[in-house]
């Protein structure tokens, strides 16, 4: 009996069970968090659409893109900008220097394309110093300001040569060089300005007209030197530049640029020619028809004769500075290493164009009171602008004495209580001229003699002045002299 109801017990049990549901217990919050923390994710399943109305319709999207291509990065090569190479000794093309600093040509550190005759350079030196005394002498005593023209320029042939001849001795000092050279290049332009201002006052001294076609003597010297003027300075440029011991590419750019400056010079040379020769034929008509005073005949023909021999010389001097430098002073130019032909077209012909004036100086024929050339226009201007009032028959200033003009008093000594009477003559057979006041009666001038005397000398002229004015008694009314520029 035990036994059967341990048995319905355990039949009935699980029935029982499904038919009482199981209590729910409330979880602490320690044990949420635990399972919370313990529990293992599990993925959701998403929710089952009831059917397939409600499906979005997407278009399938595509992008299309362009392959992009990187190219491989160049870098470039590493390039330094050094200076140049120094010619210092070391280095392949640098010489040694030897006897008096010479080295050749081809060397980096060489100045003179040759080895320069020290001899040659002292005798030139010496040739051009004596012009040069002989110059400064001549125009000493034939007083001629404007002959310090043609001493400049045997003075810079002078200092030249003798550079020159210091250079032989010490053939490494670039200034020693560079100063020889440059006064080489540039002392015939002296020379030109100079036969510029003596055909100027040729025919200012010979001319009839004085004048050469429309050119005044004046107005031909001042555009002739100003040309010359410029010439000189783009030589003087081109010289330096292209100095011993610069680079070939400055020397080059200098060469052309002094090769342009006497081109110019040689231009006006030809220009002014033709103007010589037409004084030449102008002078030779004139001396036919008997234009010409007896005292200036033949004297023109000795000037115009040492002008083409002084324009001649410097044209050969031109034509072989052109042809030296044209071909470059590369090895493949013969002339720029040629010493003997330096001497031959360049020194000698110099040396001739300055001394054709010691024999046919100015001087000697150009004398007498037309030889003083008037001033220009410019010149003329450029004292009104200073200020200075000068005559223009003898340039000299208002008021000194003169045989063609005498100044008794400025505008301010001429009061108005002042006028002019005769007095009685001199001992050289003139008369003077003093001051009276017309507001006194006749005696009362005599008595107020001695009160006035310093008034009245006041105006009189001085004792070398009155030698030259002469006074008639007759008319008793004078005009007080007054300057032309007051009159207009």
């Amino acid at each position: 009996m035990r036994y059967t109801l341990a048995l319905l017990s355990a039949f009935l049990l699980p029935f029982h069970c499904i038919a009482s549901p199981t209590p729910t217990s409330i979880p602490s919050p320690a044990n949420a968090a635990r399972d919370v923390i313990s529990s293992v994710p599990s993925a959701t399943a998403p929710p089952s659409r009831r059917d397939d109305d409600f499906a979005p319709d997407i278009a399938p999207f595509s992008l299309d893109l362009s392959t992009i291509s990187i190219a491989e990065p160049s870098i470039p090569s590493l390039s330094l900008d050094l200076p140049p190479e120094t010619c210092t000794p070391g280095f392949s093309s640098y010489a040694t220097p030897g006897l008096d600093g010479y080295v050749p040509a081809e060397a980096c550190n060489a100045l003179w394309v040759y080895f320069p005759n020290f001899a040659a350079a002292v005798a030139f030196s010496v040739l051009f110093g004596m012009l040069t005394i002989a110059h400064l002498v001549q125009a000493i005593v034939y007083r001629n300001g404007f002959c310090w023209v043609i001493i400049m320029a045997a003075l810079w042939e002078t200092g030249a040569y003798a550079f020159r001849a210091l250079g032989s001795k010490d053939q490494q000092s670039s200034g020693i060089a560079t100063v020889a050279q440059i006064l080489v290049l540039v002392a015939p332009i002296w020379v030109n300005a100079f036969a510029y201002m003596v055909f100027a006052r040729i025919v200012h001294f010979y001319s009839p007209t004085r004048k050469v076609w429309i050119f005044s003597p004046s107005i031909l010297a001042l555009i002739f030197v100003t040309l010359d003027i410029v010439s000189f300075v783009i030589q003087l440029i081109g010289g330096g530049m292209a100095g011993p011991g610069a680079s070939l590419e400055a020397q080059k750019k200098g060469l052309n640029i002094y090769m342009g400056g006497i081109g110019m010079q040689e231009g006006f040379i030809v220009l002014f020619l033709g103007l010589v020769v037409k004084f030449h034929r102008d002078q030779l008509q004139a001396e036919r028809v008997g234009r010409l005073p007896a005292d200036k005949i033949g004297g023109w023909k000795w000037l115009l004769y040492a002008l083409y021999a002084c324009l001649l010389a410097i044209t050969i001097r031109i034509i072989y500075r052109l042809a030296e430098f044209s071909a470059g002073l590369g090895a493949s130019n013969p002339l720029p290493s040629n010493e003997p032909l330096l001497y031959v077209l360049e020194s000698a012909p110099m040396w001739l164009a300055i001394f054709v004036w010691n024999i046919v100086h100015p001087g000697r024929f150009i004398r007498g009171p037309d030889a003083k050339m008037p001033r220009s226009w410019l010149s003329r201007h450029l004292c009104c602008c200073c200020g200075k009032r000068r005559c223009d028959d003898c340039n000299g200033k208002l008021g000194h004495a003169g045989p063609h003009h005498q100044r008794l008093g400025d505008d301010s000594d001429l009061e108005d209580n002042q006028e002019m009477h005769p007095v009685p003559k001199s001992a050289g057979g003139h008369h003077a001229v003093s001051p009276t006041n017309p507001f006194l009666d006749e005696t009362s001038r005599d008595s107020s003699s001695n009160s006035d005397s310093r008034e009245g000398h006041r105006l009189r002229p001085s004792s070398a002045a009155a030698n030259f004015r002469d006074v008639s008694p007759e008319p008793t009314s004078y005009t007080a002299y007054r300057p032309r520029g007051v009159l207009g």
